[in-house]
């Protein structure tokens, strides 16, 4: 035991315990770290990732695979950072493209979508090249999060008799609280900004504070960042080809990340920053 160690044993454990050699024979005293926690705390933590190293035979490549996978890529934080870029620069070619071809299809007093697009085609290539297209962005949600979400609500692929189907409604909120919106078709149906209610698509990409969402116009589609505070969305979760469940979503309770809201709890707490969602005058 060196002189800190001995320093903490008899001006500190003296103190806080009948037996100051307890900690010690407890192995709480570590070279790497002087004192541990009574609360049990990272004692146990250390103890759980002690017990992780028995690794028996047969099951070395299965941790060596584990331990593979827990292993984060060297340039992260870069690649995520480049991510972030990259979506705001497409976000900005794509509303330059928008308001060049607003532009010249007033210009060409072009008022139907399918000749704009002939015109831009031939005239302006790079102006149709950079607009975004409302159906790349369908199988991201008919294909992709349609099924996921169903898969998270035990929901069966199809429900041919809708009149027997059943769903425990408090557990399908509790885990679409947690779930991914990427993929998602949402509507406003109540906003605190008046201009956007009827605003309807496919969100591209969950933040924090906003759903970024592809929309369907009638002359351009357009991506459009709809900020979740004062907003209210509404989505279905089709079960046949008539027949839908429909939820809503409050914007001031989804200001998470999807990957922080995964491992959320959401407590009851107070909603008095709600009040407009109930004042019909507002």
């Amino acid at each position: 035991m060196d002189r800190t160690q001995q320093f903490i044993k008899e001006c500190l454990f003296t103190k806080n315990f009948e037996d100051p050699n307890k900690p010690i024979s407890d192995n709480r005293l570590q070279e790497t770290l002087l004192i541990l926690p009574t609360d049990g705390g990272v004692h146990q933590s250390l103890r759980r990732n002690k017990s992780k190293l028995k690794v028996t035979i047969g099951t070395v490549a299965e941790a060596d695979a584990a331990a593979a996978s827990s292993i984060k890529h060297p340039n992260y934080r870069k690649i995520t950072k480049n991510a972030r870029v990259a979506l705001k620069d497409y976000i900005n070619r794509c509303k330059s493209s928008v308001r060049n071809a607003k532009r010249i299809a007033r210009e060409q007093n072009i008022t139907e979508k399918n000749t704009l697009m002939d015109y831009l085609k031939v005239n302006h290539p790079k102006v149709w090249e950079d607009l975004p297209n409302f159906d790349k962005f369908k199988p991201m949600h008919e294909q992709l999060w349609i099924g996921y979400i169903k898969e998270m609500l035990n929901i069966p692929v199809e429900v041919r008799d809708t009149s027997k189907f059943n769903i425990n409604r408090s557990q399908a909120l509790f885990k679409l609280s947690m779930a991914d919106y990427n993929g998602s078709f949402l509507k406003i149906v109540k906003s605190v900004n008046k201009n956007m209610i009827g605003i309807e698509g496919i969100v591209i990409w969950d933040s924090q504070k906003n759903f970024i969402m592809m929309t369907e116009g009638a002359l351009v589609d357009e991506i459009k960042c709809i900020p979740k505070k004062g907003t209210i969305f509404a989505l279905e979760i089709p079960l046949n080809d008539e027949d839908a469940l429909q939820f809503s979503i409050l914007g001031d309770r989804f200001k998470y990340r999807s990957s922080d809201r995964a491992g959320r709890k959401f407590k009851a707490r107070r909603v008095d920053d709600m009040l407009y969602y109930a004042d019909p005058s507002f």
